[in-house]
């Protein structure tokens, strides 16, 4: 595999390659979600960044991804800290290598993740959920080798890919990528940041 290869473009031959399988089945252990009230300010900051032009994944990073990170991250503040845009270079013979989206990581907050549990990945402009979900199992799986060279013993890694209004959940357990056969939607967004809270308690 190319050094030059990152997260970016890996494809399902490559995680093949790295002795994973991918199976869509349902995550029983997100399902049913508790349903969670979101916070005026969330309501607020998404119905007034809806109004504005969500064209580029940048745009859509900003406006909608991110407050919903930070939502989560304000009522799991002693869990996880997340990171945005961090060079995240695992190892580059195996193409593990290039920047994130987001990194969630257990707690102590640091200026690089010291225990990374989550990725979530942004799928590109017009961009299927399903496509984009070999290099969010890249990033959980660089996430796990990362936590194995530090001796943390974390058993599951999860991930989510996302184009803001489409969330897409993945759990990476021995060689098994686990792609949920169900999408959740920013019109639910109490079914929403109730998956999300399922997922964060895992890890207290």
């Amino acid at each position: 595999m190319s050094k030059k290869k990152s997260y970016s473009n890996f494809t399902a031959s490559d995680l093949y390659d790295l002795g994973l399988q991918i199976i869509v089945t349902p995550l029983s252990e997100i399902a049913p979600p508790p349903v969670i009230q979101p916070s005026a300010w969330l309501l607020e900051t998404i119905a007034r960044n809806s109004q504005l032009p969500l064209a580029t994944e940048k745009a859509k990073s900003a406006l909608i991804i991110t407050p919903i990170l930070g939502e989560v991250r304000y009522s799991n503040q002693e869990v996880f800290a997340f990171y945005s845009g961090f060079n995240f270079e695992v190892d580059s013979s195996k193409g593990l290598q290039g920047f994130c989206d987001f990194l969630l990581a257990k707690m102590p907050m640091s200026i690089s993740p010291q225990t990374p549990i989550i990725a979530v990945v942004e799928a590109k402009h017009q961009q299927d959920l399903v496509d984009a979900v070999p290099q969010c199992a890249a990033e959980m799986y660089a996430a796990r080798l990362w936590n194995e060279k530090r001796n943390a013993n974390i058993s599951l890694i999860y991930g989510v890919v996302t184009s803001g209004h489409d969330w897409l959940f993945l759990k990476l357990a021995d060689n098994t990528i686990s792609v949920d056969s169900q999408r959740y939607y920013l019109n639910n967004l109490n079914e929403l940041l109730g998956v999300w809270q399922k997922v964060i308690d895992f890890y207290r």
